[in-house]
């Protein structure tokens, strides 16, 4: 522990020194600014990565207990760079982070919702990312504003329903095309695309059911956007063309997402 405060105190004087030299060099302002925005998102990155896999176990033998450990000194630069440089965060989401990642930056760096409105205007711009690189932007968009509403009302709106459109949007990516095997999309490291798409549905589905039925607006827009899903679900199931193992693995899956929305929509208060 205080060898790694010592390194990030050095760390700290390093990047102060850092950002001196390179203000007062005589390039551009913009240029200096683009380089200390890349600098600060690596460094940034590279630490929430080491927050997030770093653990101390509880007990001796078989019975050992793992326990995330967080360093506040950790926290607290991260924090400090979110407050000063914005788009940090929105940087670090189009590049993709893992959820884990997503879930220490929403629990522990509350400055995020600062960037709101550059996220949502990632997520409405279509061609800068894939299908499935825009939801899991959204799935991290939503869960940033969600949790921090109360820290930035009009931005959390905005993410809010940017979020929630990319997720009605990327509905038939999650139960696929009808007729032809789901499986058959993939990206170009291989991975399932559906599968990702489900992941980030179900993940978005049940961050709206902890919406604070208080907050009338986001309320709201959870509760349209689990009435559209379900009504998708409904329609669906109502088209024939498909049967054998295929059709009832769709509606095994389309009964699973309606139950998940009617289950949110109750915790909203709400009802289909």
């Amino acid at each position: 522990r205080g060898m790694r405060c010592i390194m990030l105190r050095i760390l700290q004087a390093l990047m102060s020194a850092n950002e001196c030299i390179a203000t007062q060099s005589p390039v551009a302002e913009s240029i200096a600014s683009e380089y200390l925005a890349a600098r600060d998102i690596i460094i940034f990155r590279s630490i929430v990565f080491a927050c997030t896999s770093a653990f101390i176990t509880e007990g001796r033998g078989s019975g050992e207990k793992l326990h995330a450990r967080h360093c506040m000194m950790c926290v607290n630069m991260i924090r400090s760079i979110t407050s000063k440089r914005r788009g940090v965060i929105a940087a670090l989401i189009e590049q993709g982070l893992p959820d884990i990642c997503i879930d220490w930056i929403v629990e522990f760096v509350p400055e995020s919702i600062s960037d709101a409105l550059i996220i949502a205007s990632l997520l409405s711009e279509k061609g800068s990312l894939t299908a499935t690189e825009r939801l899991t932007a959204a799935s991290a968009g939503l869960r940033i504003a969600v949790a921090h509403s109360a820290r930035g009302k009009l931005g959390a709106k905005m993410l809010v329903s940017a979020s929630t459109a990319v997720l009605l949007d990327s509905f038939t990516l999650v139960i696929g095309p009808i007729g032809v095997p789901v499986s058959i999309l993939r990206e170009d490291n291989g991975e399932d695309v559906t599968n990702i798409c489900r992941e980030k549905m179900f993940r978005m589905i049940t961050v709206l059911s902890t919406i604070n039925p208080k907050n009338k607006y986001l309320k709201n827009e959870a509760s349209i956007t689990l009435s559209k899903i379900a009504a998708l679900c409904k329609s669906e199931n109502a088209v024939g063309g498909v049967s054998g193992v295929a059709a009832s693995k769709r509606k095994i899956l389309l009964k699973e997402i309606w139950d998940t929305c009617v289950h949110a929509n109750t915790a909203l208060g709400g009802a289909m």
